[in-house]
């Protein structure tokens, strides 16, 4: 192995005033749109682009930051929460019918192409929320990838278990979300650490490199998931980091931010450690490599 692909990903909330309090999110648009180009900023001192995951309203609000960080070399994806998109639903993505799936990404498709003159080509669900139509689907619509699943979550209440699931880029299966399959879309997992899996208040989870966190020590779980990686050998070895953009990553004392800069140093440090070149990619170009290849069956 002589690289490692480092997607460093954002999804990009409406603001809270619009959804819930206690939801993910920022304040309002104008603090979103300093702390989106502050984590920008960052990653590029390593010389990485970043993957911004977008909910259709935000979209619209700030369209033409989106646009010139598309410009710059960064990639854009369509994100939702069910119950945020339309509160008709109590529910995250994997609690929706397949019809009701389709309906509403229609709609956010219809006001993605508001904002930017062309439908989405990428995708990931708030909470990795998903059942098994979800690949399907997004493919009938016209999706090419996203980074739809988190390995080792198991949160039945909110619609989001991957027990099982691929940990590398794969294709998608038209009917079961814990295989690889024969469909023209590609998925990126986000990255997990599997050397521990972790139990709290009925959910399972592997830690992963999102910044939120307090007190990990990410540097050892860099160089776990490195290992990890060392070990499964896959054709396209990937680190996969995400965080939302209801942090203040302009503040350098910001707990958040802090953690933000201490997990991109050790991703740096843990590929020199094992001498393999940490390259930064964006979802559009791990798909690419993904569905350049054909599909071949078990």
């Amino acid at each position: 192995m002589q690289e490692i692909k480092i997607v460093v990903t954002m999804d990009c909330e409406r603001p809270t005033a619009d959804t819930d309090p206690v939801a993910s999110g920022p304040p309002n648009f104008q603090m979103a749109e300093i702390w989106t180009r502050a984590y920008a900023n960052i990653a590029a001192e390593y010389g990485w682009p970043v993957t911004f995951f977008v909910h259709p309203e935000t979209a619209a609000a700030q369209a033409d930051m989106f646009r010139e960080l598309e410009s710059a070399g960064h990639c854009l994806g369509l994100h939702i929460h069910a119950w945020r998109f339309d509160s008709r639903f109590q529910c995250e993505f994997g609690g929706l019918s397949e019809a009701e799936a389709r309906a509403m990404l229609s709609r956010a498709i219809e006001m993605w192409r508001e904002a930017f003159n062309v439908p989405p080509r990428y995708f990931r669900q708030g909470t990795l929320s998903a059942n098994d139509s979800l690949f399907r689907v997004l493919a009938d619509l016209g999706f090419r990838g996203g980074s739809v699943s988190l390995p080792g979550r198991v949160f039945p209440d909110k619609h989001a278990v991957w027990a099982g699931a691929p940990l590398d880029p794969h294709r998608g299966h038209p009917d079961f979300r814990l295989l690889e399959g024969p469909l023209e879309f590609a998925n990126m997992p986000i990255s997990v650490d599997t050397s521990q899996l972790n139990e709290k208040d009925g959910r399972q989870f592997y830690w992963d490199l999102r910044p939120d966190f307090d007190g990990l020590d990410y540097l050892q779980m860099a160089r776990n998931i490195v290992a990890q990686l060392r070990e499964r050998d896959p054709a396209i070895p990937c680190i996969n980091m995400l965080t939302h953009n209801d942090y203040d990553f302009a503040d350098p004392e910001s707990r958040v931010g802090r953690n933000y800069r201490d997990v991109l140093a050790a991703i740096k440090a843990a590929c020199d450690e094992a001498n393999i070149k940490a390259v930064g990619a964006t979802l559009g170009e791990i798909v690419d490599e993904v569905l350049s290849e054909p599909y071949v069956a078990p």
